[in-house]
């Protein structure tokens, strides 16, 4: 006998190893059975790709490291004094499929980065900033694993659904859903849908993720947060870090009120989160960090 398909998708979302576009396809079936528009949507561009900047998921903007192409020399950093400007241009709006992305994660090419050209309006603006006779083309690098991220979110998001699915009642029979499900469904459109659930990578409302803890962090525990960051892979040296600077800063206690050796280790995360060497998005590493923290603090 077949298991009910949301539990399929649960079982396939799980393992790492299953086909992302297949899960999606799947996401899509169940989707579309219960009249889920919007999510129908979200999963027919994470399949096909996104058409429109608007539409792109906050996951799905990448900090980039900005660079120059010396013919003789290579690679070169780019440096833009406007901060604000820096920031803005380095972001990277990834519009790919997921096939797309797995193809180019997957490729043959060692190179563990990736380039994003700008576009035309764009780098020609860019080179005019450099001043001088020599203007060098701009472009944008990115880790291979800050993609790689960017799908292992879309899995995560679909595995939550699944779940919340179930926790309303919504497994379906075999392939079917039967009319009690899909009026379930129809009555919990703003539960069911991406813009609104909650899970490990936190709730996702209008764009803004708010992180939960999937592992318990305790209050005064250094042990609880420093396993909680493991399992978001914080290598030991950062972690070890971040148990220097809590032991040098005065406790905080309000958020937003973490002492500079704190506060300086964040930010150090979040540019590693930006130039690759940590796999999260750079737009969900800050509030992964600072709630982790507080949490730890007890604020």
């Amino acid at each position: 006998m077949n298991s009910p398909i949301v539990v399929q998708l649960q079982e396939l979302a799980s393992d790492s190893t299953n086909h992302l576009p297949d899960l999606l396809r799947k996401a899509l079936l169940i989707s579309s059975k219960l009249g889920l528009d919007e999510f129908r949507f979200w999963v027919l561009s994470e399949l096909n790709g996104y058409e429109s900047e608007a539409d792109i998921p906050d996951y799905r903007t990448i900090g980039s490291q900005l660079k120059v192409i010396n013919p003789y020399h290579g690679y070169q950093p780019f440096i833009i004094e406007d901060g604000e400007l820096a920031a803005l241009v380095s972001n990277v709006k990834i519009f790919e499929s997921v096939e797309s992305l797995q193809h180019l994660i997957l490729s043959p090419n060692k190179k563990e980065q990736l380039t994003f050209p700008f576009p035309a309006e764009q780098k020609a603006a860019l080179m005019r900033m450099q001043g001088g006779i020599a203007q060098l083309e701009p472009t944008r690098i990115i880790g291979k694993n800050q993609v790689k991220s960017v799908l292992e979110q879309v899995r995560t998001r679909l595995l939550d659904w699944a779940l919340l699915l179930e926790s309303q009642g919504i497994l379906g029979d075999g392939l079917n859903f039967s009319a009690k499900e899909k009026a379930i469904a129809n009555e919990n459109q703003s539960a069911i849908n991406i813009q609104n659930f909650q899970g490990v990578l936190g709730n996702v409302s209008g764009g803004n993720v708010s992180q939960t803890m999937s592992l318990t962090v305790t209050s005064g525990n250094f042990d609880s947060l420093a396993n909680y960051f493991r399992g978001q892979d914080v290598t030991e040296d950062d972690i070890q870090s971040l148990e220097l600077a809590v032991s040098q800063d005065p406790e905080a206690t309000e958020p937003g009120s973490f002492g500079p050796k704190v506060s300086g280790w964040i930010g150090k995360m979040t540019s590693k989160a930006a130039n690759g060497s940590w796999a999260v998005s750079v737009g969900a590493a800050g509030s992964l960090l600072a709630t982790a923290i507080a949490k730890f603090y007890g604020i």
